[in-house]
């Protein structure tokens, strides 16, 4: 049986892709992020491949190979990673951003072809935008686009998507542990920047907190937005709790490890007082139980 993967932000994504490559299985992935969309492919003995779209509607294929060794040592290899760096960033957001090179951000040309790749891996992660939606997962954003059915990617083959992944155990995952989520929102990857003058809206402790707890609310909601759509397309899922979920069990999996054990885990940013960051954590857990 194969998998698809629907998450919010700080959902596993990371974790679930290595325990494929730990059992020698498979993995693709849908980006993200805002568009431009695109396509990343991997299997355990290394091979990379994406796909985009450019300015003509024509589908374009990077591919790159990797020591089988490696691949589950380095912590370089995240879901962004790309081999040519753009102002010295390994990021295939970063490249597809650039200019030059001409991405397409509504994919109205030949994008869904890599589709058929996508569905071959064992665990696809993030279906949403092979549905038509893409934008930052748990966003408020990408909520509102869900919620009022207004896909906003265009010549996307939406009975064959359904179809596909009517063949697949389609997961949804859900947090429990609402202290532990708070401290990945709050000092995980990708925080806001924290009282940069720079940046208006977290530029004051409270406004960081604020911005914060908005995003945390926003991704435990999001995970009812997944479901609905799922529902209204048909498509059959099954709830997996990120706490006390079986890997093993769920994902038919002979090998699984705990996130603090996978190499491409970045565990905590420390950039605070452990005093006050427990408390923005302790806070979040009273106010939003």
């Amino acid at each position: 049986m194969k998998h698809s993967y629907f998450a919010p932000g700080k959902a596993g994504k990371y974790l679930i892709r290595d325990m494929f490559w730990l059992n020698n299985k498979t993995h693709a992935g849908m980006s993200s992020g805002e568009p431009p969309l695109y396509a990343h492919m991997t299997t355990p003995d290394g091979h990379f491949d994406w796909y985009w779209e450019d300015s003509s509607g024509r589908l374009v294929q990077a591919s790159y190979e990797v020591d089988d060794v490696t691949i589950l040592n380095f912590k370089k290899y995240s879901e962004t990673w790309f081999p040519v760096k753009t102002n010295g960033v390994p990021s295939i957001k970063k490249f597809l951003k650039d200019s030059g090179i001409k991405a397409s951000q509504t994919c109205p040309g030949m994008f869904h072809k890599c589709f058929e790749h996508a569905f071959q891996a064992d665990l696809l992660v993030n279906p949403l935008p092979m549905l038509g939606y893409v934008g930052v997962i748990g966003s408020s954003k990408m909520s509102k686009i869900i919620c009022n059915r207004e896909p906003n990617m265009e010549n996307i083959p939406l009975e064959y998507v359904i179809d596909e992944l009517r063949k697949r155990r389609n997961i949804i995952t859900h947090k429990e542990n609402m202290e532990e989520l708070a401290r990945n929102f709050f000092l995980g990857d990708g925080h806001f920047p924290y009282m940069n003058p720079d940046i208006y809206f977290t530029d004051t402790e409270e406004k960081f907190i604020h911005e914060t707890t908005k995003t945390i609310n926003q991704n435990r909601k999001f995970e009812k937005d997944m479901a609905d759509l799922l529902d209204y397309y048909d498509i059959p899922y099954e709830w997996f709790n990120l706490d006390t979920g079986d890997y093993s069990e769920t994902f038919g999996l002979e090998k699984t490890f705990d996130k603090n054990e996978d190499p491409h885990h970045h565990l905590y940013d420390n950039f605070v007082d452990k005093k006050i960051s427990d408390k923005w954590i302790s806070d979040y857990v009273k106010n939003y139980p």
